[in-house]
């Protein structure tokens, strides 16, 4: 079959290199220039999901090979399979199905994203997983994602509890900023991030958590911070008209430009510290919490969050083990050291040693006195 042929080798003049995500070694193999680049780029700095480059690794966990190929030779790798294997359904994503055909020695899976009409394919067999995508720039950004896949998967399973957050260091220690899609957590982390002493940015939209020696370490997953105009009004950001940016600018007939508009600007980490100029810190241990809402028309507050508004806020914005974030594990992930399940209890009970503050923000200023707040809880 066409699907076995594609994943039995590897392929001619590719570029090969070698992860420790987690402490598990993978190998990676792609003939794809775009993707490996793309792998560099969302993986940086070093640690950013808990993946390390690695000069050599002889026996890995899981081989990872991109294939970029015309639609044609997809379109008939997935025909062939409907023919000559049993379909299924798989759950590439939370409520997101696509189709599967499983065979004796392999299985190959429809991709396509939640949010284009491309298809790709991928074959799984034992130990290794092959990538059949267009040469396209969506292409290029499948084996960045499974990789991303497999490391969230391993700290799952290891008993991370991944929080729905942006984060922000200052002094060494990392600062989570909660609350629901829309509150504000990326303008305030990154605004925090330019403007305290010491300080860095973590990443945007999730965190993982790991419980060490009575205190947690806070892991950044690399994905990419979407920012809008208002936002970076909000931190007093200009001369962004002229950004060379890799995912490009949202077209100017969008919303991109208001606040809270759903079009937005898309900034991989090292474009974070290139135009925002700040320092991008891959995992630090947690020191506190900050409850943000932007809201342009209300007035300044910052206040210490209660514990019933800080349960209910972390509470909803928490990726459990039960939580279908990836769908099924569909990649049969191997995991060396499987961990109980996190208890979200014992969190939200170490954040009563630390500093949680709730705040509202209207503007540039009322960042800056954020700032003064936070500086000054950190001391008590």
């Amino acid at each position: 079959m066409q699907a076995l042929a594609l994943a039995a080798h590897d392929p001619v003049a590719a570029t090969t290199r070698f992860l420790r995500v987690r402490g598990h070694p993978l190998k990676i193999v792609t003939d794809s220039p775009g993707a490996d680049g793309l792998v560099s780029e969302t993986f940086s700095p070093q640690g950013m999901l808990g993946v390390l480059d690695s000069p050599y690794e002889p026996g890995p966990d899981l081989t990872v090979v991109d294939l970029a190929r015309e639609p044609a030779e997809i379109d008939a790798l997935l025909g062939e399979s409907a023919t000559a294997a049993v379909r299924g359904e798989y759950e590439l994503t939370r409520g997101y199905r696509l189709p599967r055909y499983t065979a004796a020695t392999h299985t190959v899976f429809t991709l396509r994203d939640v949010n284009a009409d491309e298809t790709a394919a991928l074959v799984r067999t034992e130990g290794r997983v092959t990538i059949v995508r267009p040469p396209s720039n969506l292409g290029d950004r499948w084996l960045t994602r499974i990789i991303r896949d497999v490391a969230t998967r391993i700290a799952k399973a290891e008993g991370s509890l991944v929080l729905h957050s942006s984060a922000f260091v200052h002094e060494g220690g990392a600062h989570l900023v909660v609350g629901d899609s829309g509150a504000g957590k990326s303008t305030t982390a990154v605004a925090l991030a330019r403007l305290l002493p010491s300080a860095g940015w973590m990443g945007n939209d999730r965190m993982h958590l790991d419980r060490r020696e009575g205190a947690y370490q806070v892991t950044a997953c690399p994905l990419p911070l979407a920012i809008n105009k208002g936002s970076l009004d909000v931190m007093g950001v200009t001369g962004f008209e002229d950004w060379s940016v890799r995912a490009g600018f949202p077209p100017p007939d969008s919303d991109w430009d208001r606040f809270q508009g759903e079009e937005k600007l898309k900034l991989s980490s090292r474009e974070v510290h290139r135009h925002l100029g700040v320092d991008v810190v891959p995992a630090a241990p947690l020191a506190g919490v900050v409850l943000p809402r932007v809201d342009l028309t209300a007035g300044f507050s910052l206040e210490p969050a209660d514990p019933g508004h800080t349960a209910e806020v972390i509470g909803r914005n928490c990726f459990s083990l039960d939580d279908n974030l990836y769908g099924e594990d569909w990649l049969e992930v191997p995991v060396r050291h499987p961990g109980p399940p996190p208890s979200l209890d014992d969190f939200l009970a170490h954040l009563a040693k630390l500093p949680v503050l709730r705040c509202t923000l209207g503007g540039a200023a009322d960042v800056a006195r954020l700032a003064r707040g936070l500086r000054a809880a950190a001391r008590r």
